[in-house]
C-alpha cells in the first residue's frame, strides 16, 4: 500500500467516524420508531442475511408477515439492506444503541427507577 493510499483510508475512517458520531441521535430515534417492541428488536438483530424469516419467526414468535413488515419497514428507514437471493441484512448493531431486548426469561425490569439492569 502506498504512502498517498495510507492517508486516504485513515482519511476516510476519520469522515466515518465523525458521521457515525453526527448521526446517532437520528440512527436511534429510526430504530426506536421502526422496532417499537422487544419481538422487533430482536426480529431485526436477527436479520443478518443468512437467518431465514422462518427461523426468526419462530424464534421470535411472530408472524412471517409481521417478519416480512418489520424488515421492509427497516429497508424503507435505510436500517437494513436487500443482498443477494432477495435476502434482508440489518445495517446496525442495537447493541451499539442500548437497545437490545431482555434475554428471554429475564426480568423487564431491573431497578426500583424501571430501567434495564446493564
Amino acid at each position: 500500500m502506498t504512502d498517498l493510499s495510507r492517508e486516504l483510508l485513515q482519511t476516510t475512517r476519520e469522515i466515518r467516524n465523525w458521521i457515525r458520531a453526527a448521526a446517532h441521535g437520528s440512527v436511534r430515534k429510526l430504530l426506536e420508531d421502526a422496532l417499537p417492541d422487544d419481538k422487533a428488536r430482536e426480529a431485526y438483530q436477527m436479520t443478518n442475511g443468512d437467518t431465514s424469516i422462518d427461523t426468526i419467526r419462530t424464534h421470535c414468535k411472530m408472524s412471517p408477515n409481521d417478519v416480512s413488515a418489520m424488515q421492509q419497514r427497516c429497508v424503507s428507514f435505510g436500517l437494513m439492506e436487500v443482498i443477494e437471493g432477495n435476502r434482508r441484512r440489518r445495517l446496525f448493531d442495537l447493541s451499539d444503541f442500548g437497545l437490545l431486548p431482555a434475554p428471554q426469561g429475564a426480568p423487564k425490569h431491573g431497578g426500583p427507577n424501571g430501567k434495564r439492569a446493564k
